[in-house]
């Protein structure tokens, strides 16, 4: 068995094993855990988002609300196919499992810090097994926790190398809930973090 066989049967009992977990509903967290995975052990960019949306919850796939397709798009038109999500694209969170709304309100609550805690093991094994190129980290959690706590505005539009040899590149989050990109400027670093994107594909995905 080659190392990329080893990797892709690592990667199936690890999804395995995160699909069963059920460590935020038991301690009292969130009402239902439900987990969720959706990679190849082959890909070269891994995204690390927020956790999924109430749609990923109830279609069991990352990114396929309002805000994950808007992200989708990003990738389009850097460059990659629809079809690279779950192939060539990694899609992570920070948890796996849906946060549930805030209280009293249509947005969705930023999983604590004992939650981020609990399920962080889960995504490092799976950075340990895929071992990305480049890591897209979408949205202000994600950039904070693996990049700066810096303003968004000083990342967003910049690609980091960092110590562990991989490219690491800050998206803002697409929700309908921030206000972000309401900005003219800020949307030109989002167009300058497309490019940054495109770059990258270019360079580990050629052809």
């Amino acid at each position: 068995m080659t190392p990329r066989d080893l990797a892709h049967v690592r990667l199936r009992v690890l999804h395995a094993d995160i699909r069963a977990c059920r460590l935020c509903e038991d301690a009292g967290y969130i009402p239902e855990a439900r987990p969720l995975t959706l990679g190849d052990a082959d890909a070269t960019f891994f995204i690390i988002g927020q956790a999924p949306s109430r749609t990923d919850h109830n279609c069991t796939a990352f990114y396929n609300g309002p805000a994950g397709l808007k992200l989708r798009s990003w990738f389009v038109e850097a460059g990659f196919a629809p079809e690279d999500f779950g192939t060539r694209v990694y899609s992570a969170a920070i948890t796996k499992c849906f946060p549930g709304r805030l209280p009293g309100k249509s947005t969705d609550r930023l999983p604590s810090r004992a939650e981020q805690a609990l399920c962080r093991p889960w995504l490092d094994a799976e950075l340990a097994v895929v071992r990305p190129k480049v890591i897209v980290l979408f949205g202000g959690l994600a950039i904070k926790t693996f990049l700066s706590g810096d303003p968004l505005h000083e990342l967003i539009g910049r690609a980091f190398e960092k110590d562990d040899g991989r490219l690491y590149i800050p998206l803002p989050h697409s929700s309908g809930a921030s206000t972000w990109l309401n900005a003219p400027e800020h949307r030109e670093l989002l167009r300058q973090a497309i490019a940054q994107l495109h770059d990258a594909r270019e360079r580990f995905l050629p052809g």
